[in-house]
């Protein structure tokens, strides 16, 4: 399956990121970082943090309480990256794909992924997590999404 890892997240141990797509307008970018985001809170709920309480006793949802960089990639190195973490194995590979962003409702997004085969899924941006050596090695140099 996608989520190879198997532990709780431990942030002196793992490592989580996310790389977008170098190519696309902010709009989509914030939108895609946002799906992964969404995928890596439900796969691994330890990501998040209690909820806070500020001096105005405004409660606030717990945000992440780990480091998340977001990173960015050409198309084509970014379609690597995935593929390449996919073949380690505890690496959790979290892929969104141009269909996510172009889908009206789930069901269509549904039926348009599984007409497509891996390769075939151009990508919008990718969400890693697994061990702080595997996610560095396979994303070590790439520029953060500024």
């Amino acid at each position: 399956g996608f989520c190879a890892v198997t532990e709780p997240l431990n942030p002196d141990t793992h490592k989580t990121v996310v790389i977008v797509s170098r190519d696309l307008p902010a709009g989509l970018a914030l939108n895609a970082t946002g799906l992964v985001g969404i995928t890596l809170g439900r796969l691994f709920p330890e990501l998040v943090g209690p909820d806070v309480t500020d001096a105005s006793e405004v409660e606030h949802p717990g945000i992440t309480a780990h480091p998340l960089p977001v990173l960015k990639a050409d198309p084509d190195r970014l379609s690597d990256v995935a593929h390449r973490a996919r073949a380690v194995a505890e690496v959790t590979v979290i892929a969104i794909p141009e269909v996510a962003q172009r889908a009206r409702s789930y069901a269509d997004y549904a039926a348009h992924l599984g007409s497509m085969t891996t390769p075939e899924q151009a990508l919008t941006a990718v969400g890693l997590a697994g061990p702080r050596s595997a996610i560095t090695s396979l994303t070590g140099d790439l520029p953060l999404y500024r």
